[in-house]
């Protein structure tokens, strides 16, 4: 039912046709591959015809990507990894959550793909990238973003942890902002490229500058740039926040599925 890997390669070979399949929807797993960080864990399960990849990178969840199992084979295969948490479609993870399960959502996420952008109203407003001269400012965007949406914990770590990922975004040209003259008013990034595409993500403005349009502005202007150089733009919404699903949708992004995390509640930690 699973074979493990521990050469890269290898792995490479048989994960990234199976997930290639369907890419709009496998971005998170793609781009982590195509990054080329050795996971801690690597496998292909099966099922009958169906086939699961699972590629963990750090300790706390793996993610699973590919076939929905039956009900049992999808707890049989939690229990052979026996991780704190997993993050996959929500075909694939809903029998972890059947009653009883020591597993709780963390994060509900919509999972959109745009191919031509639908532009949104014009802002008086200046898209560019984020120089190291608002490293400042980008890491405290970075920091509440982090804290609003759950995505890290909010300890130290996760702090520092979002001070390196700033830096490195700004380094390579990969993070965006909209600017009101010297003022940063919104930022995002553009992260984990394929040849299949590429995904924008840490897409945050502050509390006093929202509902203007800043947000969908800015987006639009970055899709654009990015569709210039990969065929697809990927984007992760908060499912519950149906307003910022209704935004992207506006300006061309469609939802192709849905992915879940989840991680163990306390007591079963």
């Amino acid at each position: 039912m699973l074979t493990h890997y521990r050469d890269y390669e290898s792995f490479k070979q048989i994960a990234v046709p199976l997930l290639e399949q369907r890419s709009d929807l496998h971005q998170l797993p793609l781009g982590i591959l195509e990054r080329g960080d050795i996971p801690i864990l690597m496998a292909i399960a099966r099922e009958g015809d169906r086939t699961i990849v699972v590629l963990q990178t750090i300790e706390e969840q793996a993610i699973l990507a590919g076939d929905a199992f039956t009900y049992d084979g999808t707890r049989k295969l939690s229990r052979i990894l026996n991780c704190p948490g997993y993050i996959g479609e929500q075909a694939i993870i809903e029998p972890l959550l059947a009653s009883h399960s020591p597993f709780h959502i963390k994060m509900d996420q919509g999972v959109y793909a745009l191919r031509k952008v639908i532009p949104p109203a014009a802002l008086d407003y200046t898209f560019r990238v984020i120089d190291a001269s608002f490293t400042d400012d980008a890491v405290r965007f970075g920091w509440a973003f982090i804290k609003e949406t759950g995505a890290l914990p909010a300890t130290e770590r996760s702090r520092l942890k979002n001070q390196q990922t700033i830096r490195k975004h700004i380094e390579a040209g990969t993070l965006f902002g909209l600017f009101d003259g010297n003022q940063l008013l919104a930022m995002a990034s553009s992260s984990r490229p394929t040849s299949s595409g590429v995904t924008i993500s840490y897409v945050f403005t502050p509390q006093r500058w929202r509902k203007q349009g800043i947000a969908s502005y800015l987006v639009a202007c970055l899709a654009d740039h990015l569709l210039t150089s990969y065929p697809m733009v990927s984007l992760y919404t908060d499912w519950s926040n149906l307003t910022s699903n209704k935004i992207y949708q506006a300006i061309g992004f469609e939802l192709v599925g849905r992915s879940v995390q989840i991680t163990k509640r306390p007591k079963y930690q």
